[in-house]
């Protein structure tokens, strides 16, 4: 009874805490224009350990990265936009079918696997912030987080001149700052020696504990550079691009993925209706630092 009694107490606090979220949302507009459903709002509680105002801090940054950068949030449709759908058939990221035995979700992007001569970085960051809106929503990445591999596979010098300092920054900005979820580790696959300042620009932009979390597979021969990512990913959990028992990406992989992707596009238009006045949000940011600290 007492076990029952505990669980019915957490339940009533988690509702508490939503229901204070959403209050808290409608009483700050017309400055914030938030989504309030409950499945929204506990992403950020989960993320923050329930703390209101890391959660408060954290949703005023969804929407601040997010209406600062239009170019990566807007006209995302992924059936109807065409291309959102070339993309998407370039198999240039995806989570992958199987999560590691701590739960971590494995999520895979391939930097180097559009033409720079017919997309542009805008294009495929507009596709990869569309699929992680996705991939945020499932519960699982909210409790256990992300395991990401950027594969430098093909990757060329129109490439990585695409990759400005400005938008470097507002790239790592969003990944880190924006998204209610744990990032594992980080791992750099096929990193050829030619892209170190553009690692170092990441160390140093990222904050100090996820440089900890930063592994590099550099070109060695392509047998080392897999067995160095098998000492943190097991090979069951990895397409046979990485040494692994999985299929190719190329497979059906990518086409189930693109279908739960589509499947979940309503979500991706519902999310272009919400946005933050971006001349007072530093302001809505003291804001909840004072009626947290009284």
């Amino acid at each position: 009874m007492a076990q029952v009694d505990s669980c019915n107490e957490q339940l009533l606090t988690i509702r508490d805490h939503i229901k204070h979220l959403r209050k808290w949302i409608q009483q700050q507009q017309p400055i914030l224009n938030s989504l309030d459903t409950d499945e929204f709002l506990l992403r950020f509680l989960r993320v923050t350990d329930f703390r209101l105002e890391n959660a408060k801090e954290w949703l005023i940054q969804f929407w601040k990265y997010r209406t600062e950068n239009p170019q990566w949030f807007k006209d995302r449709d992924l059936l109807q936009d065409s291309l959102m759908c070339q993309i998407a058939e370039l198999a240039y990221c995806l989570q992958l079918p199987k999560a590691t035995k701590d739960k971590h979700l494995i999520f895979v992007m391939r930097m180097g696997q559009y033409d720079p001569t017919i997309y542009t970085i805008d294009d495929v960051t507009r596709y990869a912030f569309a699929v992680t809106d996705i991939l945020n929503s499932q519960p699982a990445a909210q409790l256990y987080g992300f395991i990401i591999l950027l594969d430098f596979t093909n990757i060329r010098l129109q490439h990585i001149t695409q990759f400005t300092p400005d938008r470097m920054r507002r790239y790592i900005d969003c990944w880190e700052k924006m998204y209610p979820v744990h990032l594992r580790q980080i791992h750099f696959y096929n990193y050829p020696a030619v892209l170190n300042p553009f690692l170092y620009l990441f160390r140093l932009l990222y904050n100090g504990k996820l440089n900890n979390r930063i592994y590099c597979h550099s070109r060695s021969s392509d047998d080392s550079m897999k067995k160095s990512l098998h000492v943190y990913v097991d090979p069951s959990l990895l397409p046979n691009e990485y040494g692994g028992q999985l299929d190719s990406i190329e497979s059906d992989m990518n086409k189930t993925f693109i279908k739960w992707t589509q499947e979940h596009n309503d979500y991706l238009i519902q999310l272009e209706q919400y946005n933050v006045d971006l001349n007072h949000v530093s302001q809505l940011l003291i804001n909840v630092k004072k009626e947290h600290d009284i």
